[in-house]
């Protein structure tokens, strides 16, 4: 399992985990990188997000169908309550699976 960090800061994890920063690069090309390098349980923590705009969004869909594509699932945890508004407004949150910590992020993976 990897952990996938937004990343503002540089802050390093104790999990093993790829710092991904949206603008420079779209966080489906580091979904499918990581999927070629054999991991198909991936996590996208957003515990350091404040807000997503649309490009975030569709940044974020496009990592899912990339995961999905490859046999892969990406679930998302940490996400804040405005953003879990978003998804649920949008029904995104049928789509895409929220969790509210890595922990229980992982387990899901264990189940």
């Amino acid at each position: 399992m990897l952990v996938l960090h937004r990343s503002r800061d540089g802050e390093e994890s104790e999990r093993e985990s790829l710092d991904v920063e949206f603008r420079e690069a779209p966080l489906s090309k580091a979904v499918e990188l990581q999927v070629d390098r054999g991991r198909s349980r991936l996590i996208l923590d957003l515990v350091n997000e404040k807000h997503m705009d649309s490009n975030d969004l569709a940044q974020t869909l496009e990592a899912f169908k990339s995961a999905k594509e490859s046999d892969a699932e990406l679930v998302i945890a940490n996400a804040n309550a405005k953003i879990q508004e978003i998804f649920r407004i949008t029904h995104l949150d049928e789509v895409v699976t929220l969790f509210d910590s890595i922990e229980r992020a992982a387990a899901h993976f264990s189940s």
